[in-house]
């Protein structure tokens, strides 16, 4: 098993199929794990100033059961901006687009979003319609007043060595991302510092809005929540519950889960439980 972090991406990705469909000037870039079964596809949605390795500790063991699809939204890891004005609507557009090209034109399919990926994912859900069966919301922005601004992170600067910009990336990941310094390791540092460099979306604003409550009246898919205990832009257990109470409002019953010992990157920080937790609330509903 390799220990370069830079090894360990590029191999992961070697065993996805790449696709590649129209976005504004240039191209978006698709991976797709895994095979078809009876299962519908599940396409996951990463965060803001982040790619498609958000997943990176999940994509493989979620592809043993069902088709997995991820990508680099529009503005963000290796594919092309989006078309006219930096917005949600704007950023889920290409998404929709692509999707017929990836999976089949007309194929439903399951989506999880992550953070800004939960905003953007609730815009795709509401143009796609009844075509997505599950929109679970993974730590999600986009609930307004709800959501937490998280203050001190820093940019490292241009003159510093490897070391330190390094140093200042596994700082920001303690303040943000993971509960836990010791769940810091190599790979989150290599993939988040990466991920900084390549995006060219300023998401923050739009996800201190209301935009993902406000798609909910037009969501015709089943909804779900998983959030870490500890995720920074939650405020702690009573007030994520208030995402919740929320989603209840528009559906019974809304399977919402909370992982202990877990932060905003929870998925990453506690694989298993996160897949548990997924896979518990998609095979709920299709029984």
């Amino acid at each position: 098993m390799p220990n370069d972090p830079k090894t360990i991406v590029d191999n992961l990705l070697s065993q996805a199929q790449i696709v590649r469909t129209p976005c504004g000037d240039g191209e978006m870039e698709w991976q797709v794990w895994g095979k078809a079964t009876s299962h519908p596809p599940l396409f996951l949605l990463h965060g803001g100033f982040g790619s498609w390795t958000h997943w990176i500790a999940n994509v493989e063991r979620l592809s043993k059961t069902r088709l997995v699809v991820t990508c680099d939204m529009p503005g963000l890891g290796d594919s092309a901006s989006a078309p006219g004005e930096l917005a949600p609507d704007n950023l889920a557009r290409p998404i929709c687009d692509g999707l017929d090209a990836v999976i089949g034109q007309g194929t439903a399919f399951d989506l999880a979003g992550f953070s800004f990926g939960g905003l953007i994912g609730s815009r795709v859900a509401a143009i796609i319609g009844d075509r997505m069966r599950h929109y679970i919301a993974v730590g999600a922005s986009g609930f307004d007043g709800l959501h937490v601004r998280v203050l001190g992170i820093r940019v490292p600067e241009k003159d510093m060595s490897d070391a330190e910009k390094n140093e200042i990336h596994r700082e920001n990941l303690q303040i943000l991302m993971l509960a836990e310094a010791s769940n810091i390791d190599d790979l989150a540092v290599y993939t988040h510092r990466k991920n900084v460099a390549r995006s060219r979306v300023r998401s923050r604003p739009m996800s201190l809005g209301n935009h993902l409550v406000e798609a909910l009246p037009e969501i015709k898919a089943k909804l779900a929540g998983i959030w870490g205990v500890h995720d920074a832009t939650g405020g702690g257990r009573d007030e994520i519950l208030k995402r919740r109470d929320i989603f209840a409002e528009r559906q019974k019953d809304v399977p919402f889960e909370i992982i202990e010992d877990a932060g905003h990157w929870v998925m990453y920080e506690r694989p298993e439980q996160f897949e548990t937790a997924l896979l518990g609330i998609l095979d709920r509903n299709e029984a």
